[in-house]
C-alpha cells in the first residue's frame, strides 16, 4: 500500500510539473506530452526536452525581435524568426526539423541546435532528424497509447497534487509541535541519564580509591 501510494504521489507530481511547463510555454499538456513521447523515443528525457522548449520559446521570441543567440542560426536555415514565433510549439519544432534535414554537417547541426536550445540542443539533435513527419507520427503514437492528457485532466492532477503539498506541510508542521512540545522531556530523560552515568562514575572511583 505504502508502494502504491509512494507511486501515485510520484505519477502526480510528474503530470502537474508537465501541466505547469505548458503552462509557461504558452502551450497544451497534451502538445508538450506528445513531444515528450517523441523525445524518450529518440532517447532525450523529458526533463531535458523541458528545458529545451524553454529555451526555444525564449530565444525564438529574442529573434523575432531582431536579437539574440537564435536570430543568425534561424536565418542560416532559412526561417523567418517573426513567423515561426507566431506558430504553435508542435509546429514550431516541425518547422525546425525540416529545416534541419537540410544541414549536411552533423557538426554544423550541432551548432544551429545549440544556437536554437543551448546545451539540451546536442540532444536534440536526434529528436530533429526524424523529420516533421516523424514528429506527427510520435504525436499520433502518443495520443493512441493514452499518455496525453486534456486540459481538464490535468487541472485535476495539479489540484491532487496541491491537496498533497498542503497535507505534508500539515503533517511536518504537527510534527514540529508535537516535538516541541515533548521536549522538555526528552531533555529531562537525558538529563536523568546522564546525572545517572555521572553518578555511577563517581561511586567508581570511589569505590577504586577506598
Amino acid at each position: 500500500v505504502a508502494g502504491m501510494g509512494f507511486a501515485l504521489s510520484k505519477q502526480v507530481g510528474k503530470i502537474d510539473d508537465v501541466a505547469k511547463t505548458a503552462k509557461k510555454l504558452g502551450t497544451s499538456v497534451a502538445t508538450l506530452q506528445e513531444l515528450q513521447y517523441a523525445a524518450e523515443i529518440t532517447g532525450v528525457s523529458a526533463n531535458t526536452m523541458n528545458m529545451a522548449m524553454q529555451r526555444l520559446t525564449r530565444r525564438v521570441s529574442e529573434a523575432a525581435s531582431g536579437f539574440g543567440e537564435a536570430k543568425g542560426a534561424l536565418q542560416e536555415l532559412g526561417i523567418n524568426a517573426a513567423k515561426l514565433e507566431k506558430m504553435p510549439l508542435d509546429k514550431q519544432m516541425e518547422v525546425l526539423a525540416d529545416a534541419f534535414q537540410g544541414v549536411e554537417s552533423e557538426a554544423d547541426k550541432v551548432r544551429l541546435a545549440m544556437k536554437l536550445f543551448d546545451s539540451e540542443g546536442v540532444a536534440l539533435v536526434n529528436t530533429l532528424a526524424i523529420g516533421s513527419e516523424g514528429l506527427r507520427e510520435m504525436a499520433k503514437e502518443a495520443n493512441e497509447l493514452g499518455i496525453t492528457l486534456t486540459e481538464f485532466e490535468a487541472a485535476q492532477f495539479e489540484e491532487m497534487n496541491d491537496q498533497i503539498t498542503r497535507m505534508q506541510f500539515s503533517a511536518s508542521a504537527a510534527a514540529t509541535t508535537f516535538t516541541a512540545e515533548l521536549l522538555p522531556v526528552i531533555q529531562g530523560i537525558f538529563t536523568g541519564f546522564s546525572d545517572a552515568g555521572y553518578g555511577a562514575s563517581t561511586f567508581q572511583n570511589a569505590a577504586i580509591s577506598a
